[in-house]
């Protein structure tokens, strides 16, 4: 019987199955891109390999290299498509250091020798189907992680219009969460703002005739596309993805009562399984990304907390290099 999995396992595995996800969506690139895949799933399977070194107890003075996990892990359990998996070593030795670019069916028999891997030892190793591991798990932002989880909820049960919604919902508080409101204890906006948000109660009002309200129109739809674009980007959240993930996804609208809405268009209709796989990896990766604001706006809080804005300070003057003039200042 499988040992039970610590938290640190869970997220790990999570961790293998979006380098899986990775390798499968750059498998889907046009040529030479797609090369990458072959790196994202030898990636996968050696941080899997490590794990299963750890979570069965298997004794290693250090990492033995990637086809020598067989004969390490032996004793314990036999792993299997120990010649497939040196294919794709070689592949990826061929690609990394020679500079030789596999065939569209090298790929894709590395993508398949890779998920027929995970399938038949996730279970038998760790107690769990590899497709029930939850990539959610690496998602720090509380709000997105639920709503996440909730998406997945409707997936489950096979209503992908729904589960987009949901993604769409996630998306959204990934954003307000850098984004939207305050920094507290100040009046500041958040970091990642870039300015108020703009409604329809800003629209211009001016005389009939006044051309000049077109004008202003345009350019708060300019302003407004601007702003969305550099909250995105500021984030490191690939834009053309994100371009994408719109088009894929409904706007969900909530009203004062606090229900939400969207409409159900053909094309969200059509939404398949593959459709959503995808626009929840770009959720999970958006919000890996963009975990690297928190340290800003932590920052921001902090000094917002130890700095009252209406407080009166000491000044002092510049005066260039230090001196002892300068010393006795900062004493």
């Amino acid at each position: 019987m499988p040992r039970s999995l610590t938290p640190l396992t869970v997220q790990r595995l999570a961790y293998i199955r979006f380098l899986y996800q990775e390798g499968i969506e750059q498998s889907r690139h046009p040529s030479v891109l797609s090369a990458r895949a072959l790196t994202s799933f030898h990636d996968a399977v050696e941080n899997f390999l490590g794990l299963v070194v750890e979570h069965l107890g298997v004794d290693v003075r250090k990492a033995p290299d990637f086809i020598q996990y067989w004969e390490v892990i032996k004793p314990s359990y036999e792993l299997p498509s120990k010649a497939a998996m040196k294919r794709l070593n070689d592949w990826r030795v061929a690609l990394k250091h020679n500079g030789s670019f596999p065939s569209e069916h090298q790929i894709e028999q590395a993508r398949m020798v890779v998920a027929d891997f995970f399938t038949s030892v996730t279970p038998q190793v760790f107690g769990v189907d590899f497709a029930s591991i939850d990539m959610v798990d690496l998602v720090t932002q509380e709000e997105t992680a639920c709503l996440l989880r909730e998406a997945q909820s409707h997936a489950d049960v096979g209503d992908h219009v729904a589960a987009m919604a949901g993604l769409s919902l996630a998306f959204e508080a990934l954003r307000h969460h850098y984004s939207g409101g305050y920094i507290s204890f100040s009046w500041e906006q958040a970091p990642f703002s870039f300015g108020p948000t703009l409604s329809h109660f800003d629209e211009p009002r001016a005389p009939d005739g006044d051309r000049s309200v077109s004008r202003l129109h345009k350019l708060s739809v300019i302003a407004t596309e601007v702003r969305e674009a550099m909250q995105v980007l500021s984030l490191g959240i690939d834009f053309p993805s994100f371009l994408r993930f719109k088009a894929m996804t409904p706007t969900v609208h909530a009203t004062y009562g606090g229900e939400k809405s969207y409409a159900v268009t053909n094309w969200l209709a059509a939404a398949t399984a593959d459709d959503y796989e995808w626009a929840k990896l770009f959720v999970v990766e958006a919000a890996l990304r963009s975990a690297r604001g928190d340290q800003a706006r932590k920052l921001l809080e902090e000094q917002a907390k130890a700095d009252s804005r209406y407080q009166q300070y000491p000044q002092r003057e510049w005066t260039g290099a230090a001196g002892e003039d300068s010393a006795a200042s900062a004493g």
